[in-house]
């Protein structure tokens, strides 16, 4: 039996736009966001090959759409790790999406910088959003016990 790759792999990218609209779906439990995530990482890896062997071709052009795919599905995944890093307002909300960007590291897929340069666009510290909320919200809360406010000054004027 024959498989129309072409077919194939315009098949998987399309369920792989459908998964990483779940990872980014909010209203989902962090662990099927965390899920939908890698499937579509998955997904799209399944649809190159396809793309791949329907082109017929194993030169230069092989490298190139692998390599565009793997920016395009290397920036998603980013985008959606640097959200729920930034606005996870628990430690188990946080942890699956700090799981994810190790596990990827590990795989050498390391998208540590980019979720830095990406969160300012949210309004977070990059250092910051690595460290789970509860850690984030005890630094806060250390640093405005530290800091002097107006009304600490004595009025020595008088």
């Amino acid at each position: 039996m024959s498989i129309n790759h072409r077919a194939e792999a315009e098949r998987l990218l399309a369920s792989a736009d459908t998964s990483i609209a779940a990872a980014l779906e909010g209203s989902l439990p962090m662990a099927d966001q965390q899920h939908a995530a890698v499937l579509t990482g998955i997904l799209t890896n399944r649809a190159i090959g396809h793309a791949l062997i329907a082109q017929g071709e194993t030169a230069a052009a092989d490298a190139s759409a692998l390599r565009a795919a793997l920016i395009v599905w290397r920036d998603i995944v980013s985008h959606a790790v640097a959200w729920n890093l930034s606005f996870a307002e628990t430690d188990e909300q946080h942890e699956p999406w700090l799981e994810l960007a190790e596990q990827l590291s590990k795989a050498g897929l390391d998208v540590r910088a980019d979720v830095d340069r990406i969160t300012p666009d949210y309004g977070k510290n990059p250092s910051g959003v690595w460290k789970p909320p509860t850690v984030q919200r005890e630094e806060h809360l250390r640093w405005c016990a530290e800091m002097p406010t107006p009304w600490d000054k004595t009025d020595t004027a008088q």
